[in-house]
C-alpha cells in the first residue's frame, strides 16, 4: 500500500481506501472514531455490490478505535462476502473480542504485506446532526444485538439516542 497521506496527528485519524471489482482495501490511520467513521459509513453505503466483495482492513497504522467504528465494522461483516483485519495488535484483538466482533471477522496478527495500490483518503462530507446520530445509533444497535454484554454496556446510550431522534422504543 502506498504510504502517501498515511500519517495522522495524535488523537486524530482517517481512512485510506481502494477498491477493485471484488476487494475493498481499507487502511485505518490513527484512530477510527465516531468523528471519522461517519464519512467511512457514507463510503460503505454508496458502495455497490457489498455482498460479493471482500473487505481487507489494514490496522498497521491504527492507534485504536471506538464503539461506533466497531459497530460499523460489524454491519459491514453482515453484508460482505468476507471481512479480514490484518496487522492487528493484541489490543485490537482484545477489544474486538470483548464485544464479540471477532466471531464475524477474520483477524490476522502476523505481519501481512499488502499489494502496492494507490489508496485515496476519505474525506467526510458535511452531515446533519440528525444523520450523525442515526449512524451512531445504527452502529451501536449492531453491537447491542450481537451480545447481551453489549446491551449492558451500550443499551442506555442507544435508548438516549433513540429518544433524541424521536424513536422512544426501548431496547
Amino acid at each position: 500500500m502506498s504510504p502517501s497521506s498515511s500519517y495522522s496527528k495524535p488523537g486524530e485519524g482517517h481512512f485510506l481506501v481502494a477498491k477493485s471489482d471484488d476487494i475493498v482495501f481499507v487502511q485505518v490511520v490513527g484512530l477510527g472514531t465516531m468523528n471519522n467513521s461517519i464519512g467511512f459509513q457514507q463510503f460503505i453505503v454508496n458502495l455497490e455490490g457489498k455482498e460479493r466483495r471482500k473487505f481487507i482492513f489494514d490496522l498497521s497504522l491504527c492507534d485504536g478505535f471506538d464503539s461506533t467504528f466497531m459497530g460499523i465494522l460489524l454491519g459491514i461483516s453482515r453484508e460482505a462476502k468476507l471481512v479480514v483485519l490484518v496487522n492487528t495488535l493484541e489490543d485490537h484483538s482484545r477489544i474486538l473480542g470483548e464485544v464479540g466482533i471477532d466471531k464475524f471477522v477474520q483477524l490476522c496478527d502476523s505481519p501481512v504485506e499488502l499489494p502496492e495500490i494507490e489508496l485515496q483518503r476519505l474525506e467526510s462530507s458535511a452531515v446533519s446532526q440528525n444523520e450523525r446520530q442515526r449512524v451512531v445509533l445504527s452502529a451501536h444497535e449492531n453491537l447491542v444485538q450481537l451480545d447481551s454484554r453489549n446491551k449492558e454496556e451500550f443499551g442506555q446510550f442507544v435508548d438516549l439516542l433513540r429518544g433524541e431522534l424521536g424513536d422512544e422504543t426501548p431496547l
